[in-house]
């Protein structure tokens, strides 16, 4: 295999990467979950420290020869990593040097020195699980995706045939990289198949991270066709486990309040796309929290509410809310023409987003919101009138307009069919009526939801303090006992004493 020098820091996170190698040794040896969970955690910062190189050596060292993993990896590494990632760790190096203090320096050195001997050898499926999942995510970070596929479908083989409950959520995390790889190469319509059996597999094991992961990829797998029956079908029939993760319950919501604005239930897709944007992280993610803002706002304007100018004023994401902050200006004044300018003119930005038909539907609440303007200003106006108001193709179909915004109590008020006019009741007083003790109800419902979701998280270390409480009743029994021991042997000690024998007075 080749090599190239390394730098001090990538010394460092090599045996960095060893003693997490060792922790998931301990991991399985003492049949403690806490290390390997403490692994995966700092995942996402070791995905950023490693390169080529790192990994070349690491596979190396760690790796016996016969192994199929190292001559799998073997194979990939020096073809396609270590050429592609010279240019990019020459630059790194650059960066380094130039941000790097002396202290720090003085500290790597230390470390270095002391950790340089530290040799792990895999002995276990789940390190070498793990130098497989390390693997896939230099090669997604170099979009080789070819590779990536390989290894993908070796992991998920490899996974199967040990079927050790350690695996899972290395099992998990390379089903969403096939997922994904899958869907960016043009193949998410034949992997289906696959997505449904492994599903059905995690669920008669009880593997809750790998049921999560699937359900959200078979959910994006309907979506991108189309497919929102069948993804609706998938939710009824099956179930979100509720000690999953939060980034995958986040992307559930996300895509369950996207499957039920398309079957107009309006109110649970905007109580799950506004639960997915809380939850949501608030640094990074920023694609994610932007489809979940565009169609937050859409939903929102779809149940007769106005989106709060907040939502499109996020530094990171203003630029690309725009074509929706014109929209919901559009819809807020009631003017049809306006509306139809923006649709026009941002439809190619729309239909991207995969919000075109749902925008659509928009046209009847502007209407709405244009004939509620028109009751406050006007007390009877004719058809004609309101036609060149609204900006509509023709007052012929103002009537009916006017009738069904009636029924559905959007304005009260009296069509005259002869004449061709609409008059207004007198608007009263907006207190008297039951809108502001449903808003009150909402907002309180909102407030339960989040304490409720609060409590549920929390950690109570129930097991912990009574083991502690036991562990403290029998160290005070104990204590008790010699105390009374003592006591006993105090006062027969005392009585010998007192009582004296005869001899010794």
């Amino acid at each position: 295999m080749e090599h190239t020098t390394l730098s001090s820091k990538d010394l460092i996170t090599i045996q960095d990467l060893k003693e997490h190698l060792s922790l998931l040794q301990k991991s399985v040896d003492e049949d403690e979950s806490r290390y390997l969970v403490r692994v995966l955690r700092k995942l996402s910062i070791t995905r950023r420290r490693i390169n080529p190189q790192i990994l070349a050596k690491l596979i190396e060292e760690s790796l016996k020869e016969e192994s199929k993993t190292k001559s799998l990896l073997v194979t990939i590494f020096p073809s396609t990593l270590i050429k592609e990632g010279k240019e990019e760790e020459e630059k790194k190096e650059m960066q380094i040097e130039i941000e790097k203090e002396e202290e720090e320096e003085e500290e790597d050195k230390e470390k270095k020195k002391q950790q340089r001997n530290i040799i792990i050898q895999a002995k276990y499926p789940e390190e070498k699980a793990y130098l497989q999942l390390l693997s896939l995510l230099q090669l997604c970070k170099l979009k080789d995706y070819e590779n990536a596929l390989k290894l993908c479908e070796f992991s998920i083989d490899f996974i199967e045939k040990k079927n050790r409950r350690t695996l899972d959520s290395f099992f998990s995390k390379v089903f969403f990289y096939y997922s994904r790889i899958n869907e960016i190469l043009g193949h998410s319509k034949q992997i289906r198949k696959k997505l449904l059996s492994a599903y059905r597999t995690s669920t008669l094991r009880r593997d809750v991270s790998t049921q999560a992961v699937l359900i959200n990829c078979l959910l994006r797998n309907y979506l991108q066709f189309n497919l929102y029956d069948q993804g609706d079908k998938l939710i009824s029939k099956s179930q979100f486990p509720p000690n999953s993760l939060n980034s995958q319950h986040v992307r559930y919501l996300y895509y369950l309040g996207r499957i039920k604005a398309i079957q107009l239930d309006y109110t649970e897709s905007f109580r799950c796309l506004r639960e997915a944007k809380r939850k949501a992280p608030r640094a990074g993610a920023r694609g994610f929290r932007l489809s979940v803002n565009k169609f937050l706002c859409i939903v929102q304007l779809l149940t007769g509410e106005i989106p709060e100018i907040e939502l499109f004023m996020e530094k990171d994401l203003q630029k690309y809310l725009q074509p929706y902050f014109e929209l919901t200006s559009a819809v807020r004044t009631g003017n049809l023409g306006d509306f139809k300018k923006v649709v026009l003119r941002e439809a190619k930005v729309f239909k991207e987003d995969q919000t075109y038909s749902l925008i659509l539907r928009l046209r009847q609440n502007v209407i709405k919101t244009g004939l509620k303007k028109l009751n406050s200003a006007y007390s009877r106006i004719s058809f004609e009138d309101i036609s060149k108001k609204l900006q509509l193709d023709s007052s012929d179909s103002v009537e009916s307009i006017c009738s069904k915004a009636i029924f559905d109590g959007v304005i009260d008020a009296i069509i005259n069919h002869e004449e061709k006019y609409i008059k207004f009741k007198e608007m009263g007083d907006l207190y008297s009526t039951l809108i502001p003790q449903k808003a009150f109800g909402q907002r309180i419902k909102f407030c339960l939801n989040i304490h409720n979701t609060a409590v549920k998280n929390m950690r109570f270390p129930e097991e912990l303090l009574k083991e502690q409480e036991e562990i403290d009743t029998e160290e005070g029994k104990e204590q008790l006992k010699e105390l009374e021991k003592m006591s006993t042997n105090n006062e027969e000690g005392k009585g010998d004493f007192d009582q004296g024998e005869p001899g010794n007075l």
